[in-house]
């Protein structure tokens, strides 16, 4: 039997925990659509064109804050892989 390594289920358990928060926030995503674009009728043609060029539109300060929490997690990922491996 191996012993129990701590950075092994420190990473079992970050995969996990983030492939679950990712599927569940993608199927909440893809709810809310399908119930605001499954009921309307000929107009939501409209306003999906219309959400969609808000989205082309977007800019990079409003996803600034978003983007550097995801690039210091990584960050910390890769930090613990490397001092693992070293």
């Amino acid at each position: 039997m191996r012993p129990f390594d701590l950075f092994e289920f420190y990473r079992f358990m970050l995969a996990v925990l983030v492939t679950t928060y990712s599927v569940v926030k993608l199927l909440t995503v893809i709810w809310r659509w399908r119930g605001i674009y499954g009921e309307a009728g000929a107009g939501s043609a409209v306003l999906y064109r219309y959400l969609l060029v808000l989205l082309l539109r977007a800019r990079f300060r409003r996803f600034a804050y978003e983007l550097t929490i995801i690039g210091g997690l990584v960050a910390v990922f890769v930090l613990l892989v490397w001092r693992h491996w070293h």
